[in-house]
């Protein structure tokens, strides 16, 4: 019975390294949608001229857009609330500040301008999310192995160290 203790106990080090990495993936996927959001608001404004609420409620029955943060999105911007705090209040994405900033950025700018000038807007936010996401790809690898590595090793050590 002690043995199996100490050996759930030595993996809650292991545990936690896997929820940073799903943690972090998670951070990924969202990231690669809302480029996705921006490459379907481009395309909504170019070929049909559409207003930024229309393309929202659009892209709510748009099936990859149908998701509780864009929904929250959605309501935030029909009653004027932030958009940070929706960001703030989701740990499971745990986005940085910096890549808040960018979300809020695009979306409150959306629209203040003619088509031209959206589509240019959509663009420069679409070359900023792929520098993003290349960054990302290149940390995740590093930080993920480092945060297996690292969990492991310290689970083994408590293992050894409890017996």
């Amino acid at each position: 019975m002690r043995l199996l203790g100490i050996l759930l106990l030595s993996l809650t080090p292991f545990l936690l390294g896997l929820e940073y990495r799903i943690g972090l993936k998670k951070r990924r996927d969202f990231l690669r949608l809302f480029k996705e959001f921006i490459i379907f608001v481009k395309e909504q404004i170019r070929f049909c001229g559409r207003e930024r609420e229309e393309i929202f409620t659009l892209a709510l029955n748009d099936p990859r857009f149908n998701t509780s943060i864009f929904k929250r999105l959605d309501i935030a911007l029909k009653n004027g609330e932030s958009i940070t705090k929706i960001f703030d209040d989701n740990i499971d994405i745990r986005l940085k500040p910096k890549e808040i900033y960018e979300i809020n950025a695009f979306i409150i700018d959306l629209g203040k301008s003619d088509t031209e000038g959206q589509i240019a807007h959509c663009d420069y936010y679409i070359s900023v999310f792929e520098q993003g996401e290349k960054k990302f790809i290149e940390a995740y690898s590093a930080k993920s192995k480092l945060s297996l590595g690292l969990s492991l090793s310290l689970a083994a050590a408590m293992f050894i160290i409890m017996i």
